[in-house]
């Protein structure tokens, strides 16, 4: 099958396109800066035309327009997208929330991803499986959370979110599944050391919840472990 994964030079990304390669899919993996992307880098040298690297800022409607040109040139179909960059603004603590780290979140977490599935629904309307999936977190769902802090991050998920439910609501005539996923606390840049998880167990967790999709799933708000999360 053909995946397009952003934020793909660490972390979570990485490893999707990881373990996509390994068990024989081919995957368009897109981020900021793919020429200094070390691991990327290497990935390419031993799958060869089974991955394509991908120039996106998914911050930047200029550069999301620009992928879907580079994307086009390889393929007339896409039949995963998975929209897993991100940004956090930290703990955040009340007194600290200003309107720059507000605006980056939202500009990241919630608008990139509507807009890079905007930019590549037809390639998804052409594609054999359909289905977009949006990395999201635990902590944006309002009824679950216990803790304050974290204003930016945990809200621009939130807005991600409300975004996928519309989107989901928009394709289900295409036959397009959309769904928000939990990738749990992994331990990557983001998660920090203490995380509870590996980015194998996360995208294991992520590869098996996205096998199994159907359509009657769509819009809905799942954790890695395959279970349901609260809104």
């Amino acid at each position: 099958m053909r995946f397009l994964v952003t934020g793909t030079n660490r972390g979570i990304g990485l490893e999707l396109t990881r373990q996509l390669l390994a068990r024989g899919e081919q995957v368009f993996a897109a981020c900021r800066q793919p020429d200094a992307a070390a691991d990327l880098q290497a990935l390419k040298d031993e799958y060869g035309d089974r991955l394509v690297l991908v120039t996106l800022d998914v911050s930047d409607p200029a550069s999301i327009a620009a992928s879907y040109d580079a994307v086009r040139q390889h393929t007339d179909a896409l039949d995963v997208l998975i929209n897993n960059a991100g940004v956090s603004a930290g703990s955040e603590p009340l007194g600290t929330v200003t309107q720059e780290h507000l605006l980056a979140n939202y500009r990241v977490n919630a608008a990139g991803p509507i807009l890079v599935a905007q930019q590549f629904l037809d390639l998804i309307r052409a594609g054999a499986t359909k289905k977009i999936v949006n990395l999201t977190t635990g902590i944006s769902s309002i009824a679950s959370r216990e803790n304050g802090g974290m204003y930016s991050y945990t809200a621009s998920k939130a807005a991600l979110n409300m975004l996928n439910k519309n989107l989901s609501l928009d394709v289900a005539r295409d036959g397009i599944t959309a769904i928000v996923i939990d990738p749990g606390w992994v331990q990557t840049d983001m998660g920090g050391p203490n995380a509870w998880i590996t980015p194998e167990e996360s995208v294991r967790g992520i590869l098996k919840v996205l096998d199994g999709l159907t359509l009657d799933q769509s819009g809905h708000f799942f954790h890695y472990t395959g279970s349901e999360v609260p809104w």
